[in-house]
């Protein structure tokens, strides 16, 4: 079928390996009656149709032509009549006809049994046996029996059209043509070199042209400059196929002038190309609009109107939506944004006005005030625009936040213009090419690259400088995605230069920090915005019902700030009535709603997924596991993936090899980095203590787990459907599926419980062969299961509480396989000699009235052990640490029991820590025991120490403290500090984070050049300390200052503290009941 493009140009011109639309091949005795009218009916449709002449048919082969003819045509019509066999012509083009048929392309047949039946080709009866016969008996082609029979048998099992005496001629050409015209698809326009944007392709024709939907017929008009021709050809060729007749009218500009042939030959074309036959000449544009409302006004039409500049164009070829039928798609190109709001205006036209740029097409928002949010933006970016030592600023946040926007908005905004009198905008995307992004800068620069096509990518980067030397500019690079893309194109810039600027948009912190940017951190919109987004894309700015209210807020509130998903639910919600019941089935279903293809949620959010390494994609995934909204603790995920296999420890021998641990920080690192998860809370020395995803990555995480049975996540709605998954994770109550005898888990190799109560002590009998066992705060054993002795490959446990205390079994330690044991919801009476036998164990920590270490055999060394937490400081404990049992111990948390030990002896037990030569943390439980304590207690690399009920330290063990070298956090909770707290010169240097709470302390002194790197400093609930030291003001680290509960007089001495501009001081009370 012919193509429909008037364009004769580089960007939509024919050029194809099919020819032909049809090959018709017949027997010579119906070529003057039925084969004939067959013909001419396919013409008339423009159907390409090649019907061959006894002249081509020479000597014993078929002759050339034919053959170019068959494997140029896009499907063959067989005419199969009774003589038709009788030709070794017709014989040979059926094997080539179903040679390519079966080849890879399949190009359709459509046989046509005149006058005979399926079966006589199949099994060669009647006329067709006779004629084989004869073949065969000739001798002649013998070679080539077995391919004609094998021809007709296959032709024979094809569904046909069958016409005989019962079946009108005429009839039967009107249904072959209407077979083949939904067999042979549109020829695609020629594009030379695709832009390679199928993602916005998809996004245009699904979101913002509605393709689906025959409703009402739809304008679209799009304005910019660069390769938005070719843009909207690709779009073309993509859609074209949803509609039975279309037309590409390009450069509209050029041929409504004098040589061109003016409005009425584009009329004349437009009704040409959609199939109308034109028999006189258009006289005048009046009755050129006048034949396209009659003609194509019940028609549904796909018409591009490709580079308009005045609107006396539209008028004439598309004036009003009623001049084309219900679902119609009109897509209008212009250079000049004017000419759509006029025809907008003057005739009354619903038009949808977009903007191209950097191959992305947006909503055309042309005041600032449009985009949410917009100002604060904006004041952060112009600040560095502005700052001369400031060359690269870089725009970070997770996909579909809206960073391509908000760089519009600052491309386009006056100021910028007249700031930067030179601007280019390019994207780059995940599968970049540099010279694709440097011809697209090159473009957007100087409204050509048909001049550089040829050139290799270090001229394109000289062509770029050359053309900015000695100007001002910003150029914008959208989308980068790889730190590299940096050092692939940065040669091409005069970085520095005459004020410009570079400004990058990104998912990656990791690009920012590559280019040395000055980065803003793109945040979701809090609540006000997102509902301001939410009705301005529903009700047009207006303001909504109040019925309705609570249910938009709801809906809004499910897509966490996150604009693309508020703008895909607006677009869902704006399509129902306005009805409290309609909205609530919305509210009810909103994840189904958002991960549905339509919105194109999920494919933006998957793209960043799709960028990972394949051991990233497996680490994030797994954070799907957690309920919604849940902070999950950096350490414990951490500990998950090592013990899921998906950290695996680095090969001995290797010099400075990294701990499984923090490879696992690193990944976590990126995974912030890529703003695919964010940091919830920090610990003290600023480590990410907890994390969380964004609602629609956990939906992306379920999803993309369910296909390959990752996860599943048990709910109430389908505990009942789960498909044996590799982990399990139970959000709901219904206990009774898990100790089912009918439950197949035997493929569960991790089991996640969140929730429910009550349980049975025979609840994990279907899973014990699980790795890992979760059991998160909600979930309450009632009694403890009865199977944890068989549960012998379990690498990780972890029991957050229990209804009641229960004491911890003792066969838990015998499962040799444990790396990682977290049973602070039990009560561990004792830990039993089998503790050392645990060779794998790297973290332990118990929950404990009193518990000591057991006695270890000579020898005996936990190698692996870097957690150890809620133990009792005794004397055998003691020896253990100065005998170097545990080497690798960083993380440790003791009790000081004052009924075990005589107080005089902490002192010499507390010594015994400086043989923990890589403590990195220390808590001290004092059971109110006080305490003396001297620096050469503790050893050189211990960062973190936090003192718990403790009775009295006095000035010399506060200034042992200090004299720590590498002390970072110290935290005081409930005791007295019998002297002043007096800091002298140097000490504590290295302090950034220092609380006291609950402490009594009468004064505190700070001497010039102590703690010179504090940052964050907690007094909460200090009733007799009535001034904080005035040096501490001076502190130019100082960043964080809260005072919680202060006495009297230390709420009125803070009213007078002047603090700088880079301190925050919070004074707060804590709530009265």
């Amino acid at each position: 079928m012919a193509a429909s493009s008037s364009d004769q140009g580089a960007t939509a011109t024919l050029s194809s390996p099919f020819k032909y639309d049809v090959f018709l091949s017949f027997r010579g005795d119906t070529r003057l009656k039925f084969t004939d009218t067959l013909y001419h009916a396919l013409v008339n449709k423009r159907i390409e149709t090649f019907r061959d002449s006894e002249k081509l048919r020479i000597g014993e082969e078929i002759e050339g032509a034919l053959l170019e003819a068959i494997e140029r045509s896009r499907m063959s019509i067989l005419v199969l009549c009774a003589k038709y066999p009788t030709s070794r012509w017709c014989l040979d083009e059926l094997v080539k006809i179903m040679q390519c048929s079966n080849s890879g392309s399949k190009r359709p047949v459509l046989p046509i049994f005149f006058y005979v039946e399926p079966a006589d080709l199949k099994y060669q009866r009647k006329s067709y046996g006779k004629a084989m016969t004869n073949h065969k008996n000739k001798g002649r082609y013998n070679h080539k029996l077995e391919s004609w029979k094998s021809a007709l048998f296959a032709v024979g099992n094809k569904s046909g059209l069958c016409v005989n005496k019962n079946i009108a001629w005429g009839e039967a050409i009107i249904k072959i043509v209407e077979e083949v015209t939904k067999s042979v698809p549109p020829v695609p326009l020629y594009i030379d070199h695709p832009l390679g944007c199928d993602s916005e392709l998809e996004k245009v024709a699904k979101s913002l042209l509605q393709i689906d939907s025959c409703a009402t017929c739809l304008m679209l008009g799009i304005h910019g400059d660069g390769e938005i021709s070719q843009f909207v050809a690709e779009l073309y060729n993509k859609i074209r196929p949803h509609f039975a007749t279309a037309s590409f009218l390009s450069n509209i500009s050029e041929k409504t002038n004098a040589s061109g042939g003016g409005l009425e030959h584009l009329q004349e074309t437009l009704l040409s190309e959609m199939g109308e036959e034109v028999k006189s000449k258009i006289g005048s544009t009046f009755k050129g609009s006048s034949e396209i409302i009659h003609r194509l006004g019940h028609k549904r039409v796909l018409l591009v109107l490709d580079d308009v500049d005045k609107i006396q164009q539209l008028n004439s070829l598309a004036g009003r939506e009623d001049w084309f039928g219900h679902g119609s798609r009109i897509i209008i190109t212009t250079r000049h944004e004017g000419v759509l709001d006029e025809h907008r205006l003057c005739n009354g036209v619903e038009i949808k006005k977009y903007h191209f740029v950097g191959g992305q097409v947006e909503e055309d928002d042309v005041e600032e005030g449009d985009v949410v949010g917009f100002t604060k933006y904006w004041s952060f970016v112009k600040e560095q625009l502005y700052d001369a030592n400031i060359h690269v600023v870089s725009i970070i946040g997770m996909g579909g936040l809206g960073k391509t926007t908000v760089a519009q908005k600052i491309y386009k905004n006056k100021e910028v213009k007249n700031l930067f009198p030179t601007r280019g905008w390019t994207r780059v995307s995940k599968d970049y090419e540099p010279r694709d992004v440097l011809l697209r800068l090159l473009q957007d620069l100087m409204k050509s690259k048909s001049a550089y096509q040829n050139l290799e990518v270090e001229d394109l980067k000289k062509k770029v400088r050359n053309y900015l030397k000695g100007k001002k500019y910003l150029i914008v690079l959208d989308d980068i995605w790889k730190p590299e893309v940096w050092d692939d194109l940065k040669s091409a810039f005069l970085i520095g230069s005459t004020g410009s600027k570079i400004l990058i948009t990104s998912r990656d912190e990791q690009v920012a920090n590559f280019t040395g940017s000055k980065s803003y951190e793109l945040p979701p919109l809090d609540e006000k915005e997102s509902w301001e987004l939410f009705c301005k894309k529903v009700f047009s700015g207006k303001e909504c019902p109040s019925e309705l209210e609570p249910h938009g807020k709801s809906i809004v509130e499910s897509c966490g700030g996150l604009p693309l998903a508020i703008v895909a639910m607006a677009g869902v919600v704006a399509k129902k009535k306005r009805l409290e019941s309609e909205w609530l089935g919305i509210k009810e279903r909103i994840h189904w709603h958002l991960t549905r293809d339509e919105t194109q949620v999920m494919q933006v959010l998957q793209h960043s997924y799709d960028n990972l390494s394949e051991e990233l994609k497996q680490c994030f995934r797994y954070l799907g596991i957690y309920p919604e909204d849940f902070e999950i603790p950096a350490r414990e995920l951490i500990q998950l993936w090592m013990a899921e296999g998906f950290i695996q420890p680095q090969e001995s021998g290797l010099p400075n090899a990294p701990e499984p641990e923090e490879v696992g920080e690193e990944f976590l690192k990126e995974l912030v980095d890529r703003n695919m998860v964010h940091v919830a809370t920090r610990r003290s020395d600023g480590g990410m203590k907890t994390c969380l995803i964004h609602d629609l990555f956990r939906d992306l995480c379920i999803v993309l787990s369910k296909a390959d049975k990752f996860f599943e996540v048990c709910t109430v709605s389908n505990i009942h459907t789960l498909s044996n998954p590799q982990r399990l994770s139970f959000l709901c109550s219904e206990t009774s599926y898990m100790s089912s005898v009918e439950t197949n888990q035997s493929s569960t190799r991790s089991l996640f419980i969140f929730a429910g109560k009550d349980y049975s002590d025979d609840a994990l009998k279907n899973f014990q062969s699980v790795q890992v066992l979760h059991l998160g705060n909600k979930a309450r054993f009632l009694p403890v299961p009865s199977n944890f002795q068989f549960m012998i490959f379990l690498k990780y446990l972890k029991i957050t509480r229990t209804s009641k205390p229960r004491k911890a079994p003792e066969c838990i330690w015998s499962l040799l396989n444990l790396e990682t044991m977290d049973i602070r919801g039990w009560i561990t009476c004792c830990i039993p000699n089998d503790f050392w036998k645990l060779k794998r164990l790297r973290h332990v920590s118990i929950s404990s009235d009193t518990v000591s270490l057991p006695k270890y055999e000579k020898g005996t060394t936990m190698w692996n052990l870097q957690t150890l937490s809620g133990v009792d400081l005794d004397t055998p404990t003691a020896l253990l640490f100065r005998d170097g049992r545990f080497p690798s111990l960083k993380r440790l948390s003791l009790w000081l029991d004052p009924t075990r030990e005589k107080r005089r002896s902490w002192h010499e037990l507390l010594s015994s820590l400086q043989h923990l030569s890589k403590l990195y943390k220390l808590k001290l439980h004092c059971c109110h025991s006080d305490l003396s304590i001297d620096a050469m207690m503790f050893p050189l690399n211990l960062a973190k120490i936090s003192i718990k009920v403790f009775g009295k330290v006095d000035s010399s063990s506060m200034k042992a403290l200090g004299q720590l070298p590498n002390l970072q956090a110290l935290k005081l909770l409930e005791g007295t500090i019998s002297d002043p707290l007096d800091c002298a010169a140097r000490d504590f240097l290295k302090l950034e984070v220092f609380k006291m709470v609950k402490v009594k302390v009468v004064s505190w002194v700070l001497a010039e050049g102590a703690m010179p790197r504090l940052r964050r400093l907690l007094i909460k609930e200090c009733p007799k300390l009535c001034e904080l030291p005035e040096q501490l003001w001076s502190l130019t680290t100082l960043a964080e200052v809260h005072v919680v509960e202060p006495s009297h007089e230390l709420e009125n001495n803070l009213q007078d503290v002047e603090v700088n501009d880079n301190c925050d001081l919070t004074i707060s009370y804590m709530a009265k009941y």
